[in-house]
């Protein structure tokens, strides 16, 4: 039985560039050389670093401070950095109602209450909400610690926060004093040539922006080369909560050497296939399952939202689509509380473009044998 791999957030296997990898390699070896002896420090490989900063002015006119820069094993490592720096038991966060489950899983670890606000699959955040959830905070004496929000190609939904949103989050965070992660790990898998908008970095006046990105989704996730960027004092507090003596410089001086020679020509590569194998996902429900599901249209990034109708038996669902080989994400394990949606995720990423058709026709199938029966109970008094 073929594997249809709608799971985990995977970049394209097909446009792995092992051979380019292998030149990087022995260059980066010869660069290094004995100098691999040491530890990388704290803030990590520099050459990696210069590429973080360039790759930022490729997409916002603006170079990253490199010196605020700090290279890590993966965004989820930034991610445990920082929000472990800055939340502490029972401290409040604010996120959208929908966000990555790893994030979710570092938060209840740290024991934060989260408070999930509401947002639409287009523009992300809803900022009325934001506002109004901070005014009721601020009534009861309580400060978040931080909003963390994923800008661009959202997790899971594939929403896109505005120029507007960004700029009333910003007023916002200014206002009620708090900070900003902003995760922009997706930043750079877009399907259209025209920009996102402007990063909530780069749009910050002030320091309490804090920005979060990874080569890893644009290259491998085995890669495990993320970064964050703070300004002082918030770079400064990140780092006295670690302890690991800096990520992998082989590994960062070989994603160094490659992108620096090979950037523009990997993204295009790339992006054109993995965006093939999105529309192939939406033409394929359109066909099958536009009369019962709605679903997300993504530009970019890695994942596809299926908003399932009220009568879908979940658990049936997922017996029926995994006795013919389709994985996918349950829409619960995204939500800030854990509440039971009647939603999934698609991540088409890994999965061969030809054999999208075929994995997406056996989920619609199932989503369709999944309908139950729903009891009108008016009528039935």
């Amino acid at each position: 039985m073929k594997d249809f791999a709608f799971t985990g957030g995977r970049p394209d296997p097909y446009t792995f560039p092992t051979e380019a990898l292998i030149e990087a390699s022995a260059k980066a070896l010869r660069k290094l050389g004995g100098q691999l002896v040491n530890y990388p420090g704290d803030s990590g490989y520099r050459g990696l670093r210069e590429l973080a900063s360039m790759r930022f002015e490729r997409r916002e006119g603006v170079p990253l401070p490199v010196d605020n820069t700090s290279i890590t094993s993966g965004s989820m490592q930034a991610l445990e950095l920082v929000l472990g720096t800055f939340i502490k038991p029972g401290d409040t966060v604010l996120t959208e109602e929908f966000t990555y489950s790893g994030t979710l899983g570092i938060m209840r670890h740290l024991k934060a209450n989260i408070v999930g606000i509401p947002m639409d699959y287009v523009d992300g955040m809803n900022m009325d909400a934001l506002e109004a959830q901070l005014k009721a905070l601020k009534r009861q004496n309580v400060t978040p610690s931080l909003i963390y929000t994923t800008s661009n190609h959202q997790n899971p939904t594939g929403a896109i926060l505005s120029l507007e949103r960004r700029y009333r989050m910003l007023e916002l965070a200014e206002e009620y004093d708090t900070l900003i992660v902003e995760d922009d790990c997706y930043g750079d898998i877009d399907f259209v040539p025209n920009p996102t908008p402007a990063s909530l970095f780069k749009l910050g006046t002030s320091n309490r922006v804090i920005f979060i990105a990874t080569f890893s989704k644009i290259l491998g996730a085995g890669v495990r080369q993320g970064y964050f960027v703070a300004k002082q004092p918030y770079y400064g507090m990140i780092h006295h909560n670690r302890w690991d003596g800096g990520t992998s410089a082989l590994a960062s001086a070989i994603v160094a050497e490659f992108f620096m020679e090979h950037l523009e020509a990997h993204l295009d590569k790339t992006n054109a296939a993995v965006g093939a194998k999105c529309q192939a996902v939406i033409d394929t429900l359109e066909t099958h399952v536009s009369d019962l599901c709605t679903w997300t249209k993504p530009r970019g990034g890695l994942f596809l939202w299926i908003d399932l109708p009220e009568s879908t038996d979940m658990n049936k669902l997922n017996e029926l689509a995994s006795a013919k080989g389709v994985g996918y994400s349950n829409g619960s394990a995204f939500h800030y509380a854990g509440d039971p949606v009647k939603a999934i995720r698609l991540a088409y990423a890994y999965c061969h473009v030809d054999d999208i058709s075929e994995g997406i026709t056996y989920l619609a199938e199932a989503i369709r044998s999944a309908q139950v029966a729903v009891v009108d109970v008016a009528a039935a008094d």
